[in-house]
């Protein structure tokens, strides 16, 4: 199968960036298959890109080259790096946006050979002249060592993690989709082992309560707020039809509590 090359970046779909980048990947390696997984990440949001990456990554195919650019610090000190895993290989700036697919196993390198960038790069698209080419000539089957030395300190972000306490699940939203959508930071695996004995919970958010889960979108009525698990295994708050965001007026890093209720007998 031809080799896969993914992108995920801000850049929108407005300017020539993206396009100019895939036009770098196919003067290197024209066989390659690239697929957008979105432009549409907020500029400079770091965290959003690694939510991104995490959900999407494990569904291409074994040994495809993820291609991630969310960049503010371009031209700056954080150095440009590729993270080889036992599935895929990511090259992306080391700005913690990786975090997600950092593990054990991972082997993380420092891209410093010029010979597979392009020639001058400049100070304000390393998209272009770094990891555009670096990917390709990855996606070719250069190894990683002839890009660059390894590293073991690649950079994380510090992610919110829920707490439990006297039976109350305290978490926060980490995403909000087009939609409306407010993913939180607890997962199904979570509800499951601290509040295995709940007939159903009691979900609030910016001082509303929302009615326990249900199974799909289509269990509420119109315009109503309800929660499910979604397709990321999160627990996640939705207004049917509509958006639960600008409902809730909720942002990134509000406070989501989840409380067990068991019937009455």
């Amino acid at each position: 199968m031809p080799p896969v090359i993914t992108l995920t970046t801000d850049f929108g779909l407005a300017d020539p960036f993206v396009g100019i980048m895939k036009g770098v990947i196919l003067n290197i390696l024209p066989s390659a298959r690239l697929v957008d997984v979105t432009h549409q990440i907020e500029p400079q949001n770091i965290l959003q890109a690694a939510l991104v990456l995490k959900a999407a990554h494990a569904y291409f195919p074994k040994n495809t080259v993820h291609l991630v650019v969310v960049d503010p610090g371009v031209g700056g000190e954080r150095r440009p790096i590729a993270v080889k895993t036992g599935t895929a290989v990511f090259v992306a700036p080391d700005n913690g946006i990786l975090t997600s697919v950092l593990c054990r196993r991972a082997q993380a390198y420092e891209l410093t050979n010029k010979k597979y960038f392009l020639k001058n790069p400049s100070s304000t698209f390393h998209g272009r002249d770094i990891f555009a080419p670096a990917s390709a000539w990855i996606a070719r089957g250069t190894p990683l060592s002839k890009l660059g030395r390894k590293i073991t300190d690649p950079e994380t972000l510090e992610l919110a993690r829920p707490v439990l306490k006297q039976g109350i699940i305290s978490g926060e939203v980490i995403y909000i989709d087009r939609f409306g959508n407010l993913t939180t930071n607890i997962t199904q695996d979570l509800l499951n082992s601290t509040l295995p004995q709940a007939d159903s919970f009691s979900v609030k958010l910016g001082g509303k309560q929302v009615s326990g889960l249900v199974s799909s979108y289509s269990r509420c009525k119109r315009g109503t707020l309800g929660c499910l698990i979604n397709s990321w295994d999160h627990l996640e708050i939705f207004r049917r039809e509509g958006s639960a965001a600008e409902m809730l007026k909720a942002r990134v890093g509000q406070k989501v509590t989840v409380v067990k209720v068991k019937s009455k007998k």
